[in-house]
């Protein structure tokens, strides 16, 4: 590929996954509200990671592909509304693990996956599963090649594959009140 094409496929490859991400997350934000839960995508990922293992802030940035200092206000609001806790590590007093509260597991285990009305779910589902999956090699192939921990691609896929087949998708109960109980903390 040639230098001014190469420059011109990169430069509508970043575009386009700009606009995706915008319009993915606020598809992932219309489903939390329709379920009642006042949470953003951010907190969501962070409270999903947290559910397999205890992380600290520097793991969750690593995981996350963000700097730990953006995580830290977020954790603050997590640990506020009783949805994490922060630990201590016996064998090293300067680590500090994060853990899911119960009222955490609660809330992730009451958010159903994406309806197939969504969007997003649509646009997939037209695009049939042959279009789908090498579209999600080639991102995974995209993301492998500018990060610095190859490994950290697999790790998000493994997890989103785990929660996927242990996650129960019933739709969160009115009568429990969360966003009232969320609102109040």
């Amino acid at each position: 590929m040639k230098n001014q094409e190469l420059n011109a496929t990169a430069t509508e490859l970043r575009i386009l996954m700009t606009i995706l991400t915008k319009m993915a997350r606020h598809d992932l934000q219309q489903h939390l509200e329709a379920c009642g839960v006042d949470i953003g995508a951010l907190p969501l990922g962070v409270l999903r990671l947290l559910h397999y293992q205890s992380l600290t802030i520097k793991d969750l940035s690593k995981h996350m592909a963000l700097e730990p200092a953006s995580l830290v206000p977020v954790i603050d609001e997590l640990e506020r509304r009783n949805l994490v806790r922060r630990g201590t590590d016996p064998n090293d007093r300067r680590r500090t693990p994060l853990y899911l509260t119960e009222e955490g597991e609660r809330l992730l285990s009451g958010i159903p996956a994406l309806p197939p009305e969504s969007p997003f779910v649509k646009a997939i589902e037209a695009m049939g599963e042959h279009k789908a999956q090498t579209l999600l090699t080639l991102l995974r192939e995209l993301a492998n090649g500018m990060m610095q921990d190859s490994s950290t691609v697999s790790r998000i896929s493994e997890a989103v594959r785990m929660q996927m087949a242990h996650h129960s998708f019933k739709p969160i109960e009115r009568k429990w009140g969360m966003r009232k109980e969320l609102d109040s903390k």
